[in-house]
């Protein structure tokens, strides 16, 4: 259109542009604290202009070519795998943590090696005196002190074993629903981008949960020309725009050995029993409408999914360590208050190999403390001899192997020979507690690291994306007199239309 009406049109498209770049800062500035906003930009361009012969073309004003948000995508995407990495090692040290106050062992405070080392000072005073009921109602007491700590210890252990598991399958549960989330975003960014707009909020949702799903498991995305996302896990489809998997765990054996899963990991849905035997903890990846449902096996490379498993892992091994201790502690005091099987032994073990757990003093003992035997001869020491009870009390600092099978023991010296590189039962223990320490130390380390590699990472984001305020208002200032100014071209052109219409008598 040319002319006066052309000019004016020229001016009314500026007014609108300036108004929607307004717009826009006013969205950056009232999003500057939003985690996860991305600031939006608007791409202004020239309009098609319109051709006069002879003299050329005209300009007819400006339009908006797009509004983009600013975002580095390699950034984000680093973020992501970051983020994994991290949540991996910061749940494997908040477990190992938990793990290393059960052992109780600190400089200010001795746990079980205090009680290991008063029962075995009980026997050496019980060896210098044999004849005193005392002396043996003591060794009871340190026994059963003893025995209830290594009890409790175990219990505790198996309930952290237990409420990591739980935590795993909660994770899993929040893992699904996050995907959920996502494939609504993906039907919603598809509306969106097939109607030729940009949905930029909509990006920064999906972006957000994208990073939620990180912490769980290293992911790995695509993205399509719409913007929607497609996830994979263990080179597995998780979520595509035609597809919804769902991830359940192992959370343990029925009485056939078979798998119990939780679908979904929903507790409060029945166990699903298969015939396959997955260890406790391994992920399972499953199509949302198959029924019944068929699942495979998931590798976990980070995330908080990798901690747990991995932190279970740790739990089983240092319960596994705590029981070859124990077993060894009762077995070779049992031979020696026993002469290998000719009298009564002193403590008992069970019978399902959960010897933490199970150990405790005889029955026969704890009632009567006299039938603990003190001298060489079990059916009746002589007045003063306490060498059995002094060859227990020598049992603290001889070296045996983890596990061994106890046939170095001698009769006649009522001892056991050292073994070439074995531990003693403090070094024992000490070592079980010492190599959670070093676990603990390696994941605390992961953690320092992974969390200046984040801020980095979150620099350069907010670098990019975030909303500097100043920046905005800057922007506004500059939009306000471009609005100010077209509204000038508008109120001259009015004038000289006024003029056009009404004074020259036309």
């Amino acid at each position: 259109m040319v002319g006066l009406f052309g000019t004016l049109g020229t001016a009314n498209k500026g007014l609108n542009v300036q108004q929607k770049a307004l717009e826009t800062s006013g969205h950056n500035i009232a999003n500057a604290n939003t985690v996860g906003y991305s600031r939006q930009r608007v791409n202004m361009s020239a309009d098609n202009p319109y051709h006069v012969v002879g003299i050329g073309q005209v300009g007819t004003g400006v339009k908006i070519s797009s509004i983009t948000r600013l975002v580095d995508d390699f950034v984000i995407g680093n973020m992501r795998q970051e983020t994994s990495s991290y949540h991996q090692y910061e749940q494997k040290s908040d477990i190992l943590g938990q793990l290393e106050v059960i052992f109780n062992e600190t400089p200010l405070h001795k746990g079980l090696s205090s009680s290991l080392g008063t029962y075995f000072d009980s026997w050496s005073k019980l060896g210098s005196n044999p004849e005193m009921d005392n002396a043996k109602s003591i060794v009871l007491e340190n026994g059963n002190i003893l025995t209830d700590t290594i009890n409790h210890m175990a219990k505790q252990i198996d309930e952290l074993s237990h409420n990591t598991l739980s935590v795993l399958e909660k994770s899993a549960l929040d893992f699904n629903g996050k995907l959920e989330q996502l494939d609504v975003i993906n039907r919603q960014i598809y509306k969106v981008s097939n109607d030729g707009s940009i949905p930029n909020d909509l990006l920064d949702q999906r972006d957000m949960i994208l990073e939620d799903l990180a912490t769980f498991s290293k992911l790995e995305t695509s993205f399509d020309k719409y913007g929607r996302v497609s996830i994979k896990i263990d080179n597995q489809n998780v979520l595509t725009h035609n597809e919804l998997k769902t991830i359940s765990v192992v959370v343990g054996k029925d009485d056939k050995g078979n798998s119990l899963v939780s679908e979904g990991g929903d507790s409060l849905n029945p166990r699903v029993s298969v015939p396959e035997k997955y260890e406790v903890g391994q992920i399972l990846i499953s199509d949302s409408k198959e029924t019944p449902a068929n699942f495979k096996p998931l590798e976990m490379t980070s995330g908080v999914s990798k901690g747990l498993q991995e932190s279970m892992v740790d739990i089983n091994n240092r319960m596994s360590e705590l029981n070859n201790f124990v077993f060894n502690l009762a077995t070779s005091v049992n031979i020696i208050h026993s002469n290998d099987g000719e009298g009564a032994n002193f403590f008992t073990l069970g019978t399902d190999k959960n010897y933490a757990m199970n150990l405790k003093v005889t029955d026969e003992i704890r009632k009567d403390p006299s039938k603990i035997n003190t001298g060489e001869n079990l059916t009746g020491s002589e007045v003063g001899d306490g060498s059995r009870a002094t060859a227990i009390s020598k049992l603290k600092d001889t070296r045996l192997k983890y596990p061994t099978d106890f046939s170095s023991y001698d009769k006649g010296s009522m001892s056991f020979k050292d073994e070439e590189g074995g531990l003693t039962f403090l070094g024992s223990f000490v070592d079980i507690v010492t190599k959670n320490g070093i676990s603990k130390q390696q994941a605390d380390n992961k953690v320092i690291s992974q969390e200046y590699l984040l801020s980095q990472l979150q620099q350069r984001r907010d670098s990019i994306s975030g909303v500097n305020v100043n920046e905005e208002v800057t922007d506004v200032i500059r939009f306000q007199r471009a609005f100010q100014a077209n509204s000038k071209v508008i109120a001259v052109v009015s004038e000289m239309l006024d003029t056009l219409i009404n004074r020259t008598g036309v």
